[in-house]
C-alpha cells in the first residue's frame, strides 16, 4: 500500500515543505553527508556570527580602547568584557600596534577556518542533494515503468514528462542551492541573536520588532505562491503534452496540411502558461520590495536607537562595531530564509505532482510471496472471466474457455467485440474484474510478473523499436544473447537479408521508433525479437495487414515458422489470414459466441459467416465457397 501524500492535514506551514520531507526521510543513502554538512554548517555559522564579530571588536579596542569601560564608569557588553581581562594592550603605542596585529591575524585565520567548513556544507550537502534527486528519479522511472496499461492510456505522455523532468528539476534547485541555506540560516540566526543580546539586549529588541512583520508578509505570500506554483507546473505539463503529441504525428498534420491550426493552438497554450507564469512574477515582484521596506524601517529605526545610546554613552564604539557586524548578519539571513520559505513553497508545489505519481497504487501487483513460472507447455485456460476498464460497462463478459498447447487460435470480432482486451489478461497488463487465468493450471496472479511474461512473446500489428542498432533491438528481451543468437534469429525471421545491405549492418542504427527501416523490415525485426526470447505462448495483432504483398509474404513466413510448436493467439482484422488456424474465437459484446473450424463456423451460417461475407463478398455476388 503506498504511503498517502499526507496534504490534507497539518498546517499550510508544516505542508510547504513536506514533499522535501519526505524525500529525506526516504533517502536510502548519503545520510551520513547530510549530518555531516549540518556539523559544519553549526561550525561555519558559530564562527562567521560569534568568533569574528569579537576579533573584529577588539581590533577597533586596540585602535581606539574605551577608557570608561577601563575604568568601570559605564555598562559594559561582552566585547567590553573581553577588554577589561587585559587582551588589549593600552599603554603605549607599540603594545597597541601588536595587539591589531594579533587580532588581525586571528580575525584571518577565523575567515580562513569559516571558508574550509562553508566548501564542508556545500560540497557535502550537494552530495546528499544530488544524491536524493537521483534516487527520486529511480523511484519514478520504476513506478512508471510497473504501472498497468490502464495508467498510461488514461495520462498524457507529455505530462509524465514533464513531472519526471521539469517539476524534478525545481526540486532538483531548491535542495541544491537552498538546502545549505535551510540548515545554515536559522542555526545563524539564532547565534546572531543569542551574540547580539550579550552585547546590548536593549538594542537587540529593536532589531528583531520587525521580524513579525516580515514573516507574516511571506507567509501569507508563501500559500498563495504554492498554489500559482503548482498551476503553472500543470499548464507546463500541458504544453509539453501537447508538442509530444504533435511531433509524434508531425505526418498526419502535414498530410491535413494543419501546420497553421496547430500553430495556432500552441500559441494559445503558450499564452496560457505565460500568464500563469507571469502570475508568479507578480507575487514575488511585490512581496520582495515590501519585504525591502519594512527591513529599511526597521534599520533606520536601529540605526537611530544605536546612534542615540553610543553619544549618551551607554554603548561603546568597539560594541557597536561587533553589533552592527552580527546585525548585518542576522539582516541577511532573515531576508535569506524569506526567499528559502518562497522557494520551498514551489518546491513543494512540484513535489505535490511528483507525489501524485509516486502515490498512484499499480493496478497490477504482484501477490505476496508470489512464486516463478516455471517453463509451461502453453495450455491457456479463462475461467468465468469478466473485465471493464474503469467504471465502465463490461468489456468480457463469463469467457469461459480452453486452449490447448500448440493450438493456433484465432479471435475475430466486430471493432470493440473484446478481442485485443482478452489477449492483453494473458501477460497480466490488465487483471480480470471476476474468474481467473491459468497457465498450465497455474493461476496467473500468483506468479511474478517478470516469469509470466518471459514465457509470452507479442507481435503487434505496427512494433516499436528503440533508438540504437537492429542488434539491440532483436536481443531487447534478452540483452545477453551473443551475436550469433542475434543473427540466427534474424535468419529465422527473414531479416538477415536486409541487415546485410544495411551500412553498418547489425550496428546500424534505427532511428527513433525504427524510422528508418521499412514497415515490413520493422515487422520482422520484432519477430526476430520474439524468435530469441523463444516463448512459449505467441499473441499475434494481424502483423501483416499493413503490409505490401512481397513484405507480407516475408512476414508471413516467418510467423509461420514462430508458431510451429507454440500456442499462438492471433486477433484477427482480415478474416482471410486465418482459415487455417486450428480453432477461431468468435467474439460479440464481450461473449464468446462461435467457436470451431472456419470450415465449421462457415456452415453454420452464424455470426462468424456474415463477418467474413461482409470481408470478402462483393455487394450482389455470392461468398466464395469455403475452401
Amino acid at each position: 500500500m503506498t504511503e498517502p501524500t499526507g496534504d490534507k492535514g497539518g498546517s499550510k506551514g508544516t505542508r510547504a515543505l513536506q514533499a522535501l520531507g519526505r524525500l529525506v526521510r526516504k533517502a536510502r543513502t548519503g545520510l551520513w553527508s547530510a549530518w555531516a554538512a549540518l556539523g559544519c554548517v553549526l561550525a561555519e555559522a558559530a564562527v562567521d556570527t560569534a568568533v569574528i564579530p569579537v576579533l573584529l571588536a577588539l581590533m577597533f579596542l586596540a585602535i581606539a580602547p574605551s577608557p570608561e569601560v577601563l575604568t568601570g564608569q559605564a555598562p559594559a557588553g561582552a566585547v567590553d568584557w573581553i577588554q577589561r581581562l587585559g587582551w588589549v594592550k593600552v599603554g603605549s603605542t607599540p603594545e597597541r600596534l601588536r595587539s591589531l596585529l594579533v587580532f588581525a591575524a586571528l580575525t584571518l585565520a577565523a575567515w580562513l577556518v569559516k571558508c574550509v567548513f562553508s566548501f564542508g556544507n556545500r560540497y557535502l550537502s550537494q552530495r546528499f542533494a544530488q544524491g536524493l534527486i537521483r534516487e527520486l528519479r529511480e523511484r519514478l522511472n520504476d513506478h512508471l515503468m510497473k504501472q498497468s496499461l490502464a495508467f498510461h492510456r488514461s495520462r498524457a505522455t507529455g505530462d509524465l514528462l514533464s513531472r519526471v523532468s521539469n517539476d524534478v528539476m525545481v526540486l532538483q534547485r531548491a535542495l541544491s542551492t537552498d538546502l545549505v541555506e535551510a540548515a545554515r540560516s536559522p542555526l545563524t540566526i539564532v547565534i546572531a541573536v543569542a551574540v547580539m543580546a550579550s552585547l546590548e539586549w536593549r538594542l537587540t529588541l529593536f532589531a528583531l520588532a520587525c521580524v513579525p512583520g516580515v514573516s507574516l508578509v511571506i507567509a501569507h505570500s508563501g500559500d498563495r505562491l504554492r498554489v500559482l506554483t503548482r498551476e503553472v507546473q500543470r499548464r507546463l505539463g500541458r504544453l509539453n503534452a501537447y508538442v509530444q503529441e504533435r511531433l509524434v504525428g508531425i505526418e498526419t498534420v502535414q498530410i491535413f496540411g494543419m501546420e497553421e491550426k496547430e500553430a495556432e493552438r500552441f500559441r494559445e497554450i503558450n499564452e496560457s502558461n505565460y500568464r500563469a507564469n507571469m502570475r508568479v512574477a507578480q507575487v514575488i515582484s511585490v512581496l520582495l520590495p515590501l519585504v525591502e521596506v519594512i527591513s529599511a524601517f526597521g534599520m533606520l529605526v536601529l540605526i537611530y536607537v544605536a546612534g542615540y545610546f553610543t553619544i549618551k554613552g551607554p554603548l561603546t564604539v568597539a560594541t557597536l562595531i561587533a553589533f552592527a557586524y552580527v546585525g548585518q548578519r542576522l539582516g541577511s539571513k532573515l531576508g535569506l530564509l524569506g526567499k528559502i520559505w518562497l522557494s520551498g513553497q514551489q518546491a513543494a508545489a512540484a513535489g505535490d505532482r511528483i507525489f501524485e505519481v509516486l502515490d498512484t497504487r499499480e493496478e497490477v501487483p504482484e501477490a505476496p510471496g508470489a512464486r516463478e513460472l516455471p517453463r509451461v507447455e502453453g495450455r491457456i485456460a479463462f475461467h468465468h472471466v469478466e473485465f471493464r476498464y474503469g467504471d465502465g460497462g463490461a468489456v468480457l463478459r463469463d469467457v469461459e474457455v480452453r486452449i490447448e498447447p500448440g493450438q493456433v487460435v484465432a479471435l475475430v470480432g466486430a471493432s470493440g467485440a473484446g478481442k485485443t482486451s482478452l489477449v492483453n489478461l494473458i501477460p497480466r497488463f490488465y487483471d480480470p474484474t471476476a474468474g481467473r487465468i491459468e497457465i498450465d493450471g497455474v493461476d496467473i496472479a500468483e506468479v511474478t510478473l517478470r516469469s509470466l511474461r518471459a514465457q509470452i512473446g507479442i507481435v503487434p500489428q505496427e512494433p516499436i523499436l528503440f533508438s540504437g542498432s537492429v542488434r539491440d533491438n532483436i536481443a531487447y528481451g534478452k540483452p545477453e544473447a551473443g551475436l550469433a543468437e542475434v543473427e540466427e534469429a534474424a535468419r529465422a525471421a527473414n531479416a538477415a537479408e536486409f541487415i546485410a545491405d544495411l551500412p553498418e549492418g547489425f550496428d546500424t542504427t534505427v532511428g527513433e521508433r525504427g524510422a528508418k527501416l521499412s514497415g515490413g523490415q520493422r515487422q520482422r525485426i520484432a519477430i526476430a525479437r520474439a524468435v530469441l526470447r523463444d516463448p512459449r505462448v505467441l499473441i499475434l495483432d494481424e502483423a501483416t495487414s499493413a503490409l505490401d504483398a512481397e513484405s507480407e509474404a516475408l512476414v508471413q513466413d516467418a510467423l509461420e515458422r514462430l508458431m510451429e510448436g507454440r500456442t499462438t493467439l492471433i486477433i484477427a482484422h482480415r478474416l482471410s489470414t486465418i482459415q487455417r488456424a486450428d480453432r477461431i474465437l468468435v467474439l460479440e459484446g464481450g461473449l464468446i459466441v462461435e467457436d470451431g473450424t472456419h470450415a465449421e463456423l462457415f456452415s453454420e451460417g452464424g455470426v462468424y459467416r456474415r463477418l467474413y461475407e461482409a470481408q470478402l463478398a462483393p455487394p450482389g455476388e455470392e461468398a466464395p465457397a469455403s475452401p
